[in-house]
């Protein structure tokens, strides 16, 4: 394989693990409304200190044939920034909260749970999943929602529209 050839197997293998990092990306949002659902940052906040896996299973009331599932859940929350995670007496694991988590506390008044809960919901995202048949169709209405309203466009006002026509 010459320089070209392996400079080019390079880019595609960029563009692959960019198009699979493209394609999981609805994981972390889906994760996030999970947390929410679970109330998992209102937990660890009513703690009072970060938790063990052991004590979140507990207080979610969750079955323990469940556990490694809530494990997976949490490493993937961690890896989004949404909770972390360290070593207590350099052994035991435990999960605490970060600045965007504490965000998810729901008694607060910063609380943004609602917001995500509602940017998450499927009533919010079912109009995505339509997109390539609205540019294609003539209507201006996906599904049972205008599209403009979807996107926050009003055709009326000039600064909505784009600069090139």
């Amino acid at each position: 394989m010459d320089a070209n050839q392996d400079q080019g197997a390079k880019e595609l293998f960029q563009g692959r693990a960019q198009l699979y990092k493209l394609m999981f990306s609805h994981l972390s949002s889906t994760s996030l409304k999970c947390a929410i659902e679970l109330g998992i940052a209102d937990i660890i906040h009513s703690h009072g200190r970060a938790i063990t896996l052991s004590e979140l299973v507990s207080a979610l009331d969750i079955q323990p044939t469940k556990t490694t599932s809530l494990f997976r859940l949490m490493r993937l929350l961690v890896h989004s920034g949404c909770f972390n995670k360290t070593k207590v007496n350099g052994q035991e694991e435990v999960y605490g909260l970060t600045a965007a988590s504490t965000l998810l506390i729901k008694d607060k008044p910063y609380s943004m749970s609602p917001t995500v809960s509602a940017f998450v919901d499927p009533l919010f995202v079912a109009p995505f999943q339509s997109l390539s048949s609205w540019f294609k169709g003539t209507e201006h209405v996906v599904g049972n929602c205008s599209w403009n309203q979807v996107l926050g466009i009003y055709e009326s006002k000039p600064w909505n529209k784009p600069a090139v026509q």
